[in-house]
Parts: structure tokens; sequence; C-alpha cells
């Protein structure tokens, strides 16, 4: 971790979803022992310079960390961000959802080290695109906020309004399954304690 201001980085986990479909808070189910959220914070912790949870559940103080809230409420995941930024002093800001128990400080640590000017360096596993493991710069704040006080919420087109880094991690073995792997639903959550136990 960076003592320079510039560099230092601020971890924010976004916790803030009604998790509807798992009918529960997802950060909050135990897995594997832990809370989901606490395989998270174990990850992001060692890398950054101050983890920070955007959540509007008062439960997540039991963590030990502070916790913010949306700002803009009923905005999603962009408004997950949205709240980050606007309570962020780091230049750079490493985003992660509160459902991915397998990411790992070595995936964290490849984002942060990529030499790139981009105000969003996020990676593209199998095609797909993962904005809730992305950097983000604080720089981008002025125009997120405009946009999604517009009603501008959907990830996937926010972040290519940006000068934006496409990281294919494809072969990449820092970034190997199960790491983006979401518990959404109870299935998922069988699933990947099945995964744990192969």
């Amino acid at each position: 971790m960076s003592s320079d201001i510039n560099n230092k980085v601020t971890g924010f986990i976004l916790a803030g979803g009604k998790s509807s479909r798992m009918g529960t808070d997802k950060g909050l189910m135990m897995f594997n022992g832990k809370l989901i959220i606490q395989h998270i914070i174990d990850q992001v912790q060692p890398v950054v310079d101050r983890v920070v949870i955007v959540s509007n559940n008062p439960e997540y103080r039991k963590s030990g960390l502070e916790v913010i809230p949306d700002i803009i409420p009923d905005s999603g995941p962009a408004g997950g961000i949205h709240a980050a930024l606007m309570n962020s002093s780091s230049e750079r800001n490493f985003m992660v959802s509160c459902d991915m128990p397998f990411i790992r400080s070595a995936a964290i640590l490849y984002l942060l080290s990529q030499p790139s000017d981009a105000e969003i360096i996020i990676p593209v596993h199998d095609g797909k695109t993962e904005p809730l493991f992305g950097l983000y710069s604080k720089a981008v704040l002025p125009r997120w906020d405009a946009f999604i006080r517009r009603g501008f919420l959907k990830l996937q087109e926010l972040i290519a309004c940006f000068n934006l880094l496409k990281l294919d991690v494809g072969g990449n073995p820092l970034f190997n399954d199960p790491l983006f792997d979401n518990i959404n639903t109870p299935e998922d959550l069988e699933k990947a304690l099945t995964n744990l136990k192969v």
C-alpha cells in the first residue's frame, strides 16, 4: 500500500441490493464458516488503504468497517458506485459486489498494476464484462452523478460512456473460475458449496 495520497486505493464493497432472488441479505449469509461479505473483506483489505461497505443495512456495522448508505435511493449498483465515489478521497477506487465470495487479492492487485490512464478498468471473462469487480477513478464522479440523476442506471451502458479499459483475462490463472461467480439464489449458494467440496 502506498503512502502517496495520489496512489491510495479505497476498496468499496457494494452491499445495497434488495437480494430479492435470495430472500435475505446476501452478504450476511453464512458460507464455508463465515459471512459471505467476510470472505470478500479478507481479500480486499490487504491490498487497499481503506475498506468501506456501501449499504443501507446497519447490520454491516458489526464488521467493524465504515458503512455508508446510498445517496440516491433505489438506483441499484450504479447508485452504490455513486455513493462510493462521493465518499472517496482516493483517486483510485476498487468496486466489488458483496456476493462474490471467491475473489482473490492477487486478481485485485492485477487490476491495480495496469499501466493505464483509463477512467475505469474492468476485466472481461468468458466474453462477459464484469463492472462489479473494477477500478474506478474519482474523476468519473461528476458525469456519473449527472447520468444516474437522469435515471441512466444500466452499468454496462454507463461504463461505456467513459474512458474504459476492458482487460481480457481469459486464460489468466488469477481469474480462474469460480472468481466471478455470484451468489444470487439459494441454488447458487448450494452450487458454490458443492464446488468447494470438489
